[in-house]
């Protein structure tokens, strides 16, 4: 089963980024210098070290012969795209500018998020697609801000428990040993959950959704997808 992948983005820096030439991208990527960009990551998601997406963010602009463009890395890239060079592969640097430009990721496994959002977004979810939907994400965000992080955490646990019983699991630890570190999973999601909502509610940040092993094309948060702004960028230019 995939995951379920919301990335927290500062906004402006990231647009900065996609505005830089692909020349001075390269050389911030490959002297470090970008390191003093970066957001400052948040305590309660993961993100990858500094190394590792700098190495393929100079792998993306050498693979896609842009390192010695002037234009920006956005403009460069979406002539790519439209001078048929791979378009996936082209998306992927923009996801990966993104992640340099975020304070971290949550994500669980696909199923389990509907134990996450379902509860709170304000209406039964029976499609894999609405956990990827901006008005989910809003509603949900909304909701779980109104609770603590200890509450929240409970309820998740109180509902997954219920879950259970509906479908005649056991809940009897000596009859499922995993019993207790699912429900501590399930906490420790759920309280990371919780900040990463206060962080969107505090912030000019972006949040953006994708389905681990999918298209980087359809990676985004309701109309705004990656796609839209590689086209955008071709038709008009800038």
């Amino acid at each position: 089963m995939p995951d379920l992948l919301a990335m927290v983005v500062d906004n402006d820096y990231w647009l900065s980024l996609l505005n830089t030439s692909a020349t001075d991208m390269h050389k911030q990527m490959q002297d470090k210098s970008a390191r003093k960009g970066r957001p400052e990551l948040a305590d309660f998601v993961d993100r990858r070290f500094d190394v590792d997406v700098e190495a393929e963010i100079l792998d993306w602009i050498e693979e896609h012969n842009i390192i010695d463009e002037e234009d920006s890395v956005l403009l460069t890239a979406s002539k790519r795209m439209a001078d048929g060079s791979d378009i996936e592969g082209i998306a992927s640097g923009i996801w990966l500018l993104a992640e340099w430009a975020s304070l971290g990721t949550w994500r669980c496994l696909e199923g389990r998020g509907f134990l996450y959002l379902e509860p709170y977004c304000g209406e039964s979810m029976d499609q894999v697609g609405q956990l990827y939907e901006q008005k989910t994400w809003t509603a949900a965000i909304s909701s779980i801000t109104t609770l603590s992080k200890q509450q929240y955490s409970e309820a998740v646990v109180v509902d997954w428990m219920a879950r259970r019983e509906q479908l005649g699991e056991t809940l009897n630890e000596k009859n499922d040993p995993r019993i207790l570190s699912t429900m501590q999973s399930h906490q420790r999601h759920a309280e990371s959950l919780h900040g990463l909502a206060e962080l969107i509610t505090e912030g000019n940040t972006i949040l953006l959704t994708r389905r681990d092993w999918s298209s980087y094309m359809s990676a985004g948060f309701g109309e705004f997808k990656i796609r839209r702004l590689l086209t955008a960028s071709a038709l008009e230019g800038k």
